[in-house]
């Protein structure tokens, strides 16, 4: 007799489609990290990733319960595992791959996204502060400046453009 395996994917196991891929440029980390932050933290996973839930010790000899404690965290670091590497790039897959825990893992692709400055960037972008108001006040002011600068400039060449388009040909 002939038994077919079919492996399905648990629920638990994938992100929706709401988490957008991480950009390799990091253009898109702070919409990324929040709405990651929100799925796992839903599928129960997020103590995987920021250390507060740790794997379970083991007393010598180990109990049922405490064996079975263990084996159900290390299938949740893995979920863990999974999740993250749906959505993330390729290359960032590979500088984090050697890490061993989900929470280092995730530790190293805060850091680096962090350091190329791009959620900074897209927070400003999106929430009002001071030095946004300042550039923006700049802008202002400047674009004042010229357009004060160009009707200058039509007011002497005026007369002289008047005077051209009202001479009569002879």
């Amino acid at each position: 007799m002939l038994t077919m395996s079919v492996t399905t994917t648990s629920l638990s196991d994938t992100l929706p489609s709401t988490v957008p891929k991480l950009d390799a440029t990091g253009l898109n980390w702070a919409i990324f990290s929040v709405r990651f932050q929100d799925a796992v933290e839903v599928k129960g996973f997020w103590g995987h990733f920021d250390g507060t839930s740790t794997c379970p010790g083991l007393s010598n000899p180990a109990t049922a319960d405490e064996t079975a404690a263990k084996n159900q965290w290390e299938k949740n670091e893995w979920s863990a595992k999974s999740l993250l590497t749906q959505k993330i790039p390729d290359l960032t897959l590979m500088r984090v791959h050697s890490k061993t825990s989900v929470k280092d893992r995730w530790e190293a692709i805060v850091k680096e996204y962090m350091d190329k400055g791009a959620y900074t960037d897209a927070h400003e972008l999106h929430l009002p502060s001071e030095n946004a108001y300042l550039a923006h006040r700049h802008t202002l002011r400047l674009s004042l400046f010229m357009r004060t600068r160009t009707i200058a400039h039509y007011r002497t060449i005026a007369p002289v453009l008047r005077y051209r388009t009202h001479r009569t040909v002879a």
